[in-house]
């Protein structure tokens, strides 16, 4: 079949066969050229994998937070700033704060207090590591969280202020493994609680954005009057008639929507300079404008990181255009002959850049490969997540072809147009 009848198609494989024999010829040397494009792949999937995975995690923290929910933290005073806070008479972040705003703000639709205990829990001489987190029923609501077994925290047991706890899922398998959980007493801070209630176990969320968490599978949830007993005892052993400050640690408001936030936002933090007499005690944490900075940032760290490995593409494009500028001057008597037999320009540029393509390709191949392999192993040996999209595939294996492309077409062209009498007289 003579070229003019052979199909496109056909053509096309036709040179790719010779080709692909043309580089197995050079097995060593070919695999060599490949390597840049090969480490260049792997090492562009591997950072977008990386930067996904972060951007993955910190979407996850956020979620866990909560979309539509503004935290209250309490700032910790140093000594002059506290004393100057006691004279103007303001006794920091407390539950009021919370129930305050939520009767001014009709976009707020629930709020719960949370105070921070570190006490130890124990049962039958375990001692597990656990947050004792005073709290209020709202909190289920806030924090999207769920009861595995049991019931949560109710409006009588702050009021009777009860000793009563629920425990999240960490805490129940440390303390009871297969045992039940449900009626049976722990110690909290030394003093008898009954267990009334197990948590739904909850995926820990790594920190990757400004949002300190905890693991709340860790978390022993208690009575917020309850947990008030402790901080009284406390201050009373550590600042004898000092009035307490900072009275809970956080307050999480859950707003309806997100259509509310910088309203809500402006509207607290004037609240708050107001109730609290001007003293910055609390720290007004906004979870979805923390993600949008987060995302901007990880995009800005995404784009620098894949033009870093996008440097080792452009090396292994210069070694393909020095690999092939070599094969043409080792192959100029078999372009002249080639020519002399009727190949037209078209023909011969077609050969080599197919064979510049295919180096690329296969080392593109192979590299995507690698990167697969890489962003297992980073996960393995970091814990750091790894997300590899189809698209990060798709984009790294297009760049890869289009600089086979690029770097083999002035060797082609060179190629194509020497002259036939003078490449058949090349020794």
């Amino acid at each position: 079949m003579t070229e003019e009848t052979q199909s496109p198609w056909g053509l096309y494989m036709e040179v790719a066969r010779l080709a692909l024999e043309a580089l197995w010829a050079h097995k060593l040397r070919s695999f060599l050229t490949m390597l840049g494009v090969i480490f260049g792949v792997a090492a562009v999937i591997a950072m977008l994998a990386i930067g996904k995975g972060a951007e993955q995690e910190a979407v996850e923290q956020i979620r866990a937070f909560g979309l539509h929910n503004v935290i209250l933290r309490a700032h910790k005073l140093d000594q002059e700033t506290l004393e100057k806070a006691k004279r103007e008479h303001s006794v920091g972040l407390s539950a009021d704060d919370g129930l305050y705003l939520a009767s001014i703000l009709p976009y707020v639709e629930a709020q719960a207090p949370q105070n921070l205990l570190d006490k130890e829990v124990e049962h039958g001489g375990i001692k597990p590591r656990a947050t004792i987190v005073g709290t209020t029923p709202s909190y289920l609501e806030v924090a999207s969280a769920q009861v595995d077994r049991g019931r949560f925290l109710t409006a009588d047991d702050d009021a009777l202020e009860r000793r009563v706890c629920v425990i999240g899922a960490g805490v129940a398998k440390a303390l009871f493994f297969k045992e039940p959980a449900l009626g049976a007493n722990v110690a909290v801070g030394g003093q008898r609680f009954t267990v009334v209630g197990v948590m739904a176990d909850k995926a820990k969320t790594k920190e990757k954005v400004k949002i300190k968490s905890r693991n709340v599978n860790d978390d022993v949830y208690i009575p917020l009057a309850t947990a008030g007993k402790f901080t009284l005892v406390e201050k009373e052993v550590s600042e004898a008639n000092a009035p307490d400050y900072n009275v809970v640690d956080e307050v999480i408001l859950r707003l309806a929507d997100a259509d509310h936030m910088d309203e809500a936002r402006a509207v607290i933090t004037k609240v708050l300079a107001r109730r609290h007499h001007g003293m910055e005690d609390t720290e007004l944490i906004v979870p979805d404008e923390l993600l949008a900075q987060s995302q901007q940032t990880q995009r800005m760290f995404n784009l620098v990181m894949a033009s870093i490995a996008g440097l080792s593409l452009l090396v292994g494009g210069i070694g393909i255009m020095n690999i092939m500028l070599a094969t043409v001057t080792e192959r100029t008597r078999e372009i002249g002959l080639r020519i002399a037999l009727g190949a037209r320009q078209k023909d011969i540029l077609r050969q080599f850049l197919i064979e510049s393509v295919l180096i690329a390709a296969i080392g593109g191949v192979l590299g995507i490969i690698l990167g697969v392999v890489l962003g297992r192993l980073i996960t393995l040996a970091a814990g750091w997540t790894t997300v590899i999209t189809p698209a990060s595939i798709i984009v790294s294996f297009g760049v890869s072809a289009a600089v086979g492309i690029f770097f083999g077409f002035w060797p082609a062209r060179q190629a194509a147009r020497l002259d036939p009498i003078i490449a058949l007289r090349h020794e």
